[in-house]
């Protein structure tokens, strides 16, 4: 990339300061809105396969008709913070610095866009990665932002370890069921 085309980038991807200032501000309250939508889909989504065999193991069936306990919650909220505590900073170091230049404008609207779609798939009942839509709004604002301003060899190893992920988890989860009938047996 010359010079010339770096320098409009920089411009492209700098808020003045007023408007830095306001979107600062603004960004506490999406990261907020951001937070709850994280939690309310995450921790559901983390716990809903425990829950379901919570519910066979105490009550014969699926069907839940009874309150999800409460300490099955606390253990899923526990889990997404330590997972947080160890891959959490790694995560949005390449989520937030590495994969676009990120301002306080641009900030704000990546953090609202992903909140209310984890929010509206949460109230359909549609289980989506918040972290998915974190990552589509960071890629899609930065795009718009400029065309340059997005690593697309970054989002490419984001995607494909998306793809790898599904499979791998899959054959593990087969293995394991596998171990434990012949153990059964």
């Amino acid at each position: 990339m010359d010079s010339d085309a770096k320098s409009d980038l920089e411009i492209e991807n700098s808020d003045k300061p007023e408007t830095a200032r306001l979107f600062t501000f603004l960004q506490v309250l999406t990261a907020t809105f951001g937070s709850f939508a994280h939690g309310g889909n995450d921790v559901s989504n983390a716990i809903g396969p425990l829950i379901a065999v919570w519910m066979v193991y105490f009550e014969g069936n699926v069907r839940q008709e009874a309150e999800t306990p409460l300490g099955i919650l606390f253990f899923g909220g526990f889990g997404i913070s330590v997972g947080l505590w160890i891959w959490g900073r790694r995560v949005m170091k390449t989520i937030g610095e590495d994969l676009t230049k990120i301002t306080p404008s641009s900030g704000f609207s990546i953090e609202l866009g992903a909140a209310l779609t984890v929010l509206l798939a949460s109230k359909v009942g549609i289980p989506i990665s918040t972290t998915h839509c974190k990552v589509g709004s960071v890629v899609f604002v930065g795009y718009t932002r400029s065309r340059q301003g997005v690593d697309w060899k970054l989002f490419r190893n984001i995607i494909f370890a998306w793809m790898v992920t599904l499979p791998v988890a899959g054959g593990l989860s087969a293995a394991l069921m596998a171990i434990f009938q012949a153990a059964a047996l």
